[in-house]
Parts: structure tokens; sequence; C-alpha cells
């Protein structure tokens, strides 16, 4: 199946999704009542202090990411911040316009302008996916544990259910993660030979991507030399993390009403529940992202229709419209266009696929 095929494909998919979920949430009880001019007038009357810091934060996560990249590149070579703070929002403006598959700009285009193999970035893009993966599960499950929940809905107290069990067995996975890290840090030669021997009966093209990803995963965590640098990385992922987080607080914090009084815990379960929404996104519009950030508020936090409707607006509006303003100033700014970005993605991983 064609490139384009696929992901119309999915698009269309998750188009279904979100349609199917909206058209169950219209139907329940408790959005009967929905009133559009009560929703704007929670829009209207948000506080615009704290969603000015909640834009600060938006850009001072940029420029944690951007940070860890560099302390990732370091051992290789100094990385200028200016070009990886640029990497960070075109990729993520990116990203909010065509999609998952805008995620390699940030490689391809940091691989471009530091002249770092595009396997290099890969991999540092890897290792990033993975402590962010960690962080996002621990907090979490840290929230489900100190955050008390009293859904005022059946099917509320169905979603808690799942979510502790699913907090649960995520935590699990999330500490066997590390482990497995560490451990192929300190090993990742021996455990690649291993690897390569025990799945010798798979087809010659399978084995080679196996090698491919393995060495490439290997050659990330390379840039990790010392336990300081680890460490070092982790304190920047937790800061992204908190950062994020805080994001969601401030605008919960700026809504009048109950959303006021949601707790930072309460941000970060909604904050997870988001990022599951990604999953399913259309771009340029999104989608996924803001009905689990509705439902999440709705059904687990007992808010009103009108409430978890304007945060989910509001947490969209603060997340993309800065990052794509500035995304399309440094376009401008280089004279390219996000086609030009997703094709040198495309030919970038296309190289590191041969190499």
């Amino acid at each position: 199946m064609r490139k384009d095929h696929r992901r119309w494909l999915w698009l269309s998919i998750g188009a279904i999704i979100i349609a199917f979920i909206i058209y169950n949430l219209s139907r329940s009880p408790e959005w009967a009542s929905f009133r559009w001019s009560r929703l704007w007038a929670l829009l209207t009357g948000a506080k615009p202090d704290l969603l000015l810091l909640a834009l600060v934060g938006v850009f001072g996560s940029y420029l944690l990411r951007a940070w860890r990249w560099r302390f990732f590149l370091s051992p290789i070579k100094k990385a200028s911040l200016w070009i990886l703070l640029k990497g960070q929002v075109l990729g993520f403006s990116s990203i909010y316009l065509v999609g998952r598959p805008g995620e390699f700009v940030r490689p391809a285009y940091i691989a471009k302008k530091e002249n770092v193999s595009m396997s290099t970035m890969l991999a540092v893009w890897l290792l990033e996916r993975i402590f962010d993966t960690v962080f996002l599960v621990l907090l979490f499950a840290a929230a489900l544990d100190f955050e008390p929940l009293e859904p005022g809905t059946m099917r509320g107290s169905t979603i808690l259910v799942a979510l502790h069990r699913g907090g649960d067995a995520m935590l699990v996975f999330a500490f066997l993660l590390v482990a497995g890290l560490v451990v192929f840090w300190l090993r990742s030669r021996q455990l690649t030979a291993w690897s390569l021997l025990a799945f010798r009966f798979l087809p010659k093209t399978a084995l080679s991507k196996l090698q491919h990803f393995l060495r490439s995963f290997a050659q990330g965590l390379s840039v990790i030399q010392s336990w300081k640098d680890l460490v070092g990385s982790l304190v920047l992922s937790a800061a992204v993390w908190f950062v994020n987080t805080s994001i969601f607080w401030l605008v919960f914090r700026s809504l009048p009403g109950g959303g006021a009084n949601l707790s930072w815990l309460a941000a970060a379960v909604v904050l997870f529940c988001a990022a599951l929404g990604l999953a399913v996104q259309i771009p340029g519009v999104g989608g996924g992202y803001q009905v689990s950030i509705i439902l999440a508020l709705n059904e687990l936090y007992n808010q009103p229709a009108e409430t978890a409707t304007g945060a989910a607006i509001i947490v969209w509006l603060i997340m993309s419209v800065p990052c794509l303003l500035g995304g399309l100033g440094l376009l401008v700014h280089e004279g390219l266009t996000f086609r030009k970005l997703e094709a040198l993605a495309d030919e970038e991983r296309q190289l590191a696929e041969k190499s």
C-alpha cells in the first residue's frame, strides 16, 4: 500500500473513532443540558495572567527538550542550543499540521543543521521517546495513587477501575523498561549479538531491520557515557513533564467555576489521558487529544460539559497555536515550507536505513 493511501486509511479510522466517541457523549444525560452560551462565558472569563504563565510554560518545555537533546549529543559534538530549539518548534508544529509523519522533522532538521548522521539523531529521538514514556507512566501511576477520585456516574467508575488496573500494569512495565534500558546500556554489544542469534530464523530482510534497530538504539544509548549523564537526562525528563503538567493545571486554574479547584495531580491524570488521545489525531484539527481531555474531566472529575469542553479548547489553543506561529516564522526566516521539511525527513530517514 502506498504511503499516501496508508495515511488516508489511518486518518479515516481515526475520524470514525472520534465521531463514535462524540456521538456517545452527545447521547449521555450529563450532556443533554449543554449550553453554548455557558461555554462562551467560560472561555471569555478565563484569567489571562494564568494563561500567559501557561504559554511561557509551553515554550519552556521546548527549551527543556532542546537542552536535553544537547545533553544527549554532547559526547558527539557541542550542538547549538538555538538550532536544537528551532528543531523542537519546527518538529512539533509539523506534527500539528501533518500528523505523526512530522515526528521525523526534528531529527532530520537537526541532523542537517549540525552535520550529524540521521542514524544518530533517530537513536537520540528513540531514547527521548523511552524517557518520556517512562516518566509519563510514573507520573500517571503516582497521580492515581495519591489523587482522590470519586466519579459521579457508573461509566466514570468503570473508567476509573480500568485506569487503576492499567496504571498498575504500566507502572510495572515502566520499571522493567528502565531496568532493561540500564542493562542494554551496560551490555549493548553482547545483547545485540545474542538477539541476532536468537532470531536467526527470521527472513533476511526482517533480521537486517532488527540489526539496524539494535545498532541505532545502542548508538543512542552510547551518548550516555556515565552515571552522571544518565542522572542528568532523567532530571531533565522529569522537568519536562513537570512543566507539561503545570501547563494543564494553569489552564484549569484560569477557568471560572469548579475547574479552578482541580489539583496538580488531577492535571497529571488528564495529561495522561490526553497523551493516549494523541494516537487518534486528524492533522490540523486534532480530535482524540481534545476528546480525551473532555472525557477525563467530565467522567473522572465530574466537571460540567461546558467546563470540560472549554478546558480542552484552551489547552489545544495554548499548546498548538503559539507553536504553529513560531514554526511559520522560522520557515519564512529559513526559506522553507512544511512540505519541504517533510521531504527532508523522508530523505534523511531513507539514507539512515541504507547506512
